[in-house]
C-alpha cells in the first residue's frame, strides 16, 4: 500500500469512530404559552378560586316567569322552513321582576332546565317541565373576583355562556375577558375565576366595545372556542384558549352569511365522532327588522327567521340530543329591557337522521 493510500485509510478510520450516534429527537410537550385550555386541566382550581374552601352555598332568587305560547307565523314565509326541521314551541317570556330580561347566551343542563345569562350581569334559570317553561325561574347577579357586585355595563355585560359539570363559563364585552362561575357549589356566592384575558385589538386596531365574543362554546373533549360578533362591521374571527389564561385570534373567520354578525355557538355531542356545531348568526336594519339564521354542522340545511314570522332580536343558542335521537335547537332574545322588544324562547327539532 503506497504512503498516500495509508493516510486516506487512516483519516476514515479517525473520522468513523468520531461520528456521534444518530439519536431520536427528543419528545416535545407544548409550552404554557401554546398549550391549549381544556376543562379537565383547568376546572379543579377554577372551582377553588370561584367557590373557595368555607363560602357557603347561597341560593338565588325566586322568578315567577310568564310563558304565553306565541306562533312563529311561518305560513307563506320565503324562504320555508326546511323539510328536516320543525317548529316544536314558541313562548314570550315575562316576570314581574324588572330584572328579568336582556338575555344572551344560553344552555341545556342536565335536569331539563335552561341557564341563561342577562346583558347586566346576572345568570338566569328558566324552570321547564315537558319541554316547555313551567312558569318558575330563578336569579343570581354575578360577582366579581374581589367577591362584590359586577357594577355597570363595563364589567357586567355577558353575552356567551358555555356550562360544564356544574361551572359556567362567560364571555364578556367592553372588558373583553372569560371568566368561570361555580354554580353548583356557591350558587349567587360564587365569585369570578379568571380563565382567560380576550384579544383587545385586531389588526392593530381596537376592538370595538360592543363587538366582542358573543359566541361561546365548549368541545365534548374540554376545548373553549369563542368568536367576535363582527369585526369593524365586517367578519367574524374565531378565536382560541391557552392554559396559560392568554388566547388569540386563529386567523379564521365565521362562516357568516352575508350582512349577518356572529352571535351564537354550541357544540353537541353525537353518536359520530364530531360533535354537532350549532352556529346563530343576527342581522337588523330599519327596513326588514330582525332577521336570523342558524345552522347545524351536519348538514347543508338551515333555518331562516325574518318577517312575517315573528323574529326578535335572538342572541342565544343551544343544542341537545332528545329522546328519540333528534336534535333540539333551543333560541332565546335579547329584549334590551325594551317595552317594544320581546323575550322569546324557541324550539325547534331537526331530523339528523339521515345525515
Amino acid at each position: 500500500m503506497n504512503k498516500s493510500c495509508l493516510i486516506t485509510l487512516l483519516l476514515f478510520s479517525i473520522g468513523a469512530c468520531a461520528a456521534p450516534e444518530i439519536a431520536e429527537p427528543a419528545a416535545t410537550k407544548p409550552s404554557p404559552a401554546t398549550a391549549l385550555w381544556s376543562f379537565e386541566a383547568a376546572s379543579r382550581t377554577l372551582h377553588a378560586e370561584s367557590c373557595p374552601a368555607g363560602t357557603a352555598y347561597v341560593a338565588p332568587l325566586s322568578l315567577d316567569i310568564t310563558a304565553t305560547p306565541v306562533s312563529l307565523n311561518d305560513e307563506g314565509a320565503n324562504p320555508p322552513l326546511p323539510d328536516s326541521a320543525t317548529f316544536a314551541g314558541g313562548w314570550s317570556l315575562t316576570s314581574d321582576n324588572a330584572n328579568f330580561g336582556g338575555l344572551s347566551g344560553l344552555e341545556t343542563l342536565t335536569d331539563g332546565n335552561l341557564l341563561s345569562i342577562s346583558d347586566v350581569g346576572a345568570f338566569v334559570w328558566l324552570g321547564m317541565a315537558e319541554g316547555q317553561p313551567d312558569g318558575k325561574g330563578k336569579l343570581a347577579y354575578m360577582l366579581g373576583q374581589d367577591g362584590g357586585q359586577l357594577s355597570g355595563k363595563a364589567e357586567g355585560d355577558s353575552e356567551g355562556l358555555a356550562f360544564r359539570d356544574g361551572l359556567a363559563i362567560v364571555s364578556f364585552e367592553r372588558n373583553h375577558r372569560l371568566e368561570a362561575f361555580d354554580l353548583e357549589n356557591c350558587g349567587a356566592a360564587a365569585r369570578a375565576a379568571l380563565v382567560a384575558k380576550l384579544p383587545a385589538e385586531a389588526g392593530g386596531k381596537p376592538i370595538d366595545e360592543n363587538q366582542g365574543a358573543e359566541a361561546l362554546s365548549i368541545s365534548p373533549d374540554g376545548m373553549l372556542t369563542f368568536g367576535l360578533e363582527s369585526l369593524f362591521g365586517g367578519p367574524s374571527p374565531m378565536g382560541e384558549v391557552f392554559g396559560n389564561g392568554t388566547s388569540k385570534l386563529t386567523g379564521q373567520d365565521a362562516d357568516n352569511p352575508r350582512g349577518y354578525s356572529f352571535v351564537g355557538r354550541d357544540e353537541v355531542p353525537s353518536s359520530s365522532q364530531s360533535p354537532i356545531i350549532i352556529t346563530l348568526f343576527r342581522s337588523y336594519d330599519p327596513i326588514r327588522g330582525n332577521r336570523n339564521i342558524i345552522t347545524w354542522s351536519n348538514s347543508n340545511d338551515r333555518i331562516e327567521l325574518k318577517r312575517p314570522m315573528l323574529v326578535d332580536n335572538f342572541e342565544g343558542v343551544a343544542g341537545e340530543i332528545r329522546a328519540d335521537g333528534t336534535l333540539r335547537i333551543w333560541m332565546i332574545s335579547d329584549n334590551n329591557f325594551s317595552g317594544k322588544q320581546q323575550t322569546l324562547l324557541y324550539a325547534f327539532d331537526v331530523d339528523i337522521s339521515a345525515e
